[in-house]
């Protein structure tokens, strides 16, 4: 099922017009116009697509807890639970419960259960949630077992309302990511690139700068006009912005725009953007 409705004619009209194949005179503005609105439905597309999958994530944690409150946070029917939302999504990584005091007390998949007993008040996701007792999401992270990482976690509370500690579940974001992606960019010669406010890349068609942060990332070094770009994404929840950067696989060096809004979960915000040559 086509998930961004879009008139496809237009897309096909923008990529001919790129080539130098339309018969008919198309006017420079005309092209810009025509280019600007193809980025902005892209960019609706794929940011709507992020939030559903986000949204989901955070209600498939939100009745696992709730269910957790009931089964308490260790057992064989906690077990199921956690088995229960770590096969919900193809990107979850793990799912996890820890007490009060931040010491691990079930884990999913069974290759990860070696952490049991393990005290985590040393994350700072794992004091923030203890602390607060609220629902958050993350920031990237890399996973002790080895890939990046975003966790989304809820409070688990018993039915008289006592706080018991918290599930924990990670998923990748780059995978979350990629279909959406993947869909926008076979529609039209633009990239997706999505990132944190601090500019860290959680997504990018060239993998190598996957968990890259954008100030401190020699790639960006030479090139003001991305700083300027992430500068202005760390406050602006939506915006257009112009900048220089490589033509994506070469070491050409072509002016470019870039397209971008926000996604996120409990006060936690990615940004989406959509870039494409001017």
């Amino acid at each position: 099922m086509n998930r961004f409705l879009f008139p496809c004619a237009l897309v096909l009209a923008l990529v001919l017009a790129g080539a130098g194949c339309l018969h008919a005179p198309y006017a420079p503005n005309d092209t810009a116009t025509a280019r600007h609105h193809v980025m902005q439905q892209l960019l609706q597309g794929v940011a709507g697509s992020i939030q559903r999958d986000l949204d989901g994530l955070d209600a498939t944690v939100s009745l696992a807890a709730h269910n957790l409150g009931v089964t308490g946070l260790s057992g064989p029917e906690a077990d199921g639970i956690l088995r229960s939302v770590v096969s919900s999504h193809p990107c979850i990584h793990t799912a996890i419960t820890y007490d009060a005091n931040g010491t691990v007390r079930a884990v999913e998949p069974a290759d990860v259960k070696v952490i049991i007993g393990q005290n985590l008040l040393d994350q700072e996701n794992v004091r923030r949630a203890t602390l607060t007792q609220k629902p958050l999401m993350s920031e990237y992270f890399t996973l002790a077992e080895g890939g990046e990482a975003v966790s989304i976690a809820r409070p688990v509370f018993s039915p008289g309302g006592e706080y018991l500690g918290a599930l924990s579940m990670t998923f990748s974001p780059s995978c979350l990511v990629a279909p959406y992606a993947g869909e926008a960019m076979g529609y039209a010669p633009v990239i997706v690139n999505v990132a944190q406010q601090d500019g860290r890349i959680l997504y990018h068609p060239d993998r190598a700068l996957i968990g890259k942060p954008t100030f401190n990332e020699p790639a960006f070094a030479s090139f003001p006009g991305v700083l300027a770009l992430a500068r202005r994404y760390a406050d602006e929840r939506s915006g257009y912005a112009t900048f220089s950067f490589y033509r994506t696989g070469t070491d050409v060096v072509v002016e470019k725009e870039a397209f971008w809004d926000t996604v996120g979960l409990h006060g936690t915000e990615w940004r989406v953007m959509v870039i494409g040559e001017r």
